[in-house]
């Protein structure tokens, strides 16, 4: 079969594009300096607060390669300055290893994570510290109805998701999980701040372990070598809440709940968040079987 001029140059053309696309982009030149973008920062209109938020979002390196859908991690204390650039690092370890599943990153910032991540606490040792507390409530909703309903409508999320966060932040996470188990599929709580209140919050985890609905959610708690630890020259009891807490789980953790304690009593209040995080998502989104 005889080509026409113009079908001829169509299959020199595709065949010149086909070459082109196998060829290696050019080096750049020496001294190119290139960023290198792990993420993107998003000022949010809250009308919770009354004004800008920000959220910071790292997606999976094959996000832009595909249409799959993602599990999500939000991390609290998640700013450019605070968790989120160690946290993104994690997710593309996903990408790297394969020893979890690809997620997306959703850092959420603190302004003021004192007042933000605390119940409201009128005992004399707690004031001392964080005279202005009790933003825990306010902070909560604020993710669940303004920050999650963004997140979910802008990106191939899968419906799966995690909180995670350390020290105040991780009392935060205790709480929402106790509180408010049905906001998200996995809580991982790193050293939480369970002094607080008196560890109030322990105290009355086995009355809200049997009045919440806990199916198909998991908890992931750790503590670190801080039985007497010195935060930000507090000296807190930090070992005595989460053994309150283990206490409950083991009398009463309804059995539609998974839940793991590994204490890291060989790593400190601010060395944990790390190898804990590594270890708290190889079991939370442990890899598909198959994979």
């Amino acid at each position: 079969m005889r080509l026409s001029p113009f079908a001829k140059l169509l299959s020199l053309a595709a065949a010149a594009f086909s070459l082109a696309a196998c060829q290696p982009e050019p080096a750049p030149e020496p001294g190119t300096e290139t960023p290198i973008v792990i993420g993107h920062e998003i000022v949010l209109d809250s009308a919770l607060y009354g004004g800008a938020r920000t959220i910071s979002v790292s997606l999976p390196w094959s996000y832009q390669r595909g249409r799959h859908s993602y599990p999500v991690l939000y991390v609290v204390d998640g700013g450019a300055q605070q968790d989120f650039i160690p946290m993104a690092g994690m997710g593309a370890l996903a990408s790297l290893s394969g020893q979890y599943r690809e997620f997306i990153v959703v850092g959420v910032q603190t302004e003021n994570r004192y007042f933000e991540l605390t119940a409201p606490s009128t005992t004399a040792a707690d004031l001392r510290w964080i005279s202005e507390n009790g933003g825990a409530d306010q902070f909560r909703q604020h993710l669940l109805e303004e920050v999650k309903p963004y997140i979910e409508a802008r990106y191939r999320t899968s419906g799966e998701d995690a909180l995670i966060g350390e020290s105040l932040a991780g009392l935060f996470i205790t709480e929402t999980f106790l509180r408010a188990p049905g906001s998200f599929d996995h809580f991982i709580a790193v050293s939480p701040s369970l002094w607080w209140r008196g560890e109030g919050l322990s105290h009355e985890a086995p009355d809200l372990l049997a009045a919440g609905d806990f199916a198909g959610r998991s908890l992931y708690l750790t503590i670190g070598n801080e039985g007497a630890d010195l935060q930000g020259g507090m000296g807190v009891e930090m070992q005595a809440g989460v053994d309150r807490l283990v206490a409950a789980l083991d009398a009463g953790a309804p059995d539609d709940l998974t839940w793991w304690y590994q204490p890291m009593h060989d790593e400190q209040h601010h060395t944990i968040y790390n190898p804990a995080t590594l270890q708290a998502l190889r079991l939370v989104f442990a890899p598909d079987e198959g994979d």
